[in-house]
């Protein structure tokens, strides 16, 4: 067992989840299918390491999950790419709704095939433009990760958070693109791969 997998599983333990062994084997499939994706296309960085995969993407995803209880919300991820981080929350919290939303056509044709392979329910992948990106649904949380986020996004976010939403950024040592907002910290942590700190931001916080 390589270290890195082993400091996911300390994770998992620590946020005092039931069946870890059941959970583990789905990530070991995610985990095979990111590796086979993206021999054809750049869902992750190739120059990141097999075995990181399971703290630099994996652990990084479910760091929310220390603070925030996310059963039975909506969840967008905005920008998925390889599905990081929706669906390793959707794996952790399998009774939210998670729609992962990407610009490219061949990564969401990918993540597509991921969630049925992996089985998910209640776990969509769509192709569009987050400034195109219609939906009636209002959602809960908005995950933001590997995004450098530019002041024509917050509009179309806004219309997409409930009033009682949240924007969940997942950050290291640049919140140049976010700092004018003052965005409250909720988890600050340093780990093998790196510091790493989650910040929150408020409908009332950003139009």
């Amino acid at each position: 067992m390589n270290n890195e997998r082993e400091e996911f599983i300390h994770f998992l333990q620590e946020l005092k989840l039931s069946d870890i062994d059941k959970i583990l084997s789905k990530f070991e499939m995610y985990y095979q299918l990111l590796i086979d994706y993206n021999r054809y296309l750049n869902l992750i960085s190739r120059a990141t390491p097999a075995p990181e995969i399971w703290t630099y993407h994996f652990l990084d995803s479910l760091l929310p999950l220390k603070s925030i209880d996310l059963s039975n919300r909506k969840i967008l991820d905005f920008g998925s790419g390889g599905g990081l981080p929706g669906i390793p929350v959707k794996l952790v919290v399998p009774s939210c709704k998670m729609v992962l939303l990407d610009s490219t056509q061949k990564k969401v044709k990918s993540l597509k095939e991921m969630i049925y392979k992996l089985n998910l329910t209640d776990c969509e992948a769509i192709c569009s433009r987050l400034e195109d990106y219609y939906t009636e649904e209002r959602f809960d949380y908005i995950l933001c990760r590997a995004i450098k986020m530019e002041k024509r996004y917050f509009k179309p976010l806004h219309s997409l958070l409930k009033p009682t939403g949240t924007m969940l950024f997942y950050k290291a040592q640049d919140i140049s693109d976010i700092s004018d907002l003052q965005p409250k910290e909720l988890i600050r942590e340093n780990f093998s791969y790196g510091r790493r700190v989650i910040y929150a931001l408020e409908p009332s916080q950003f139009r």
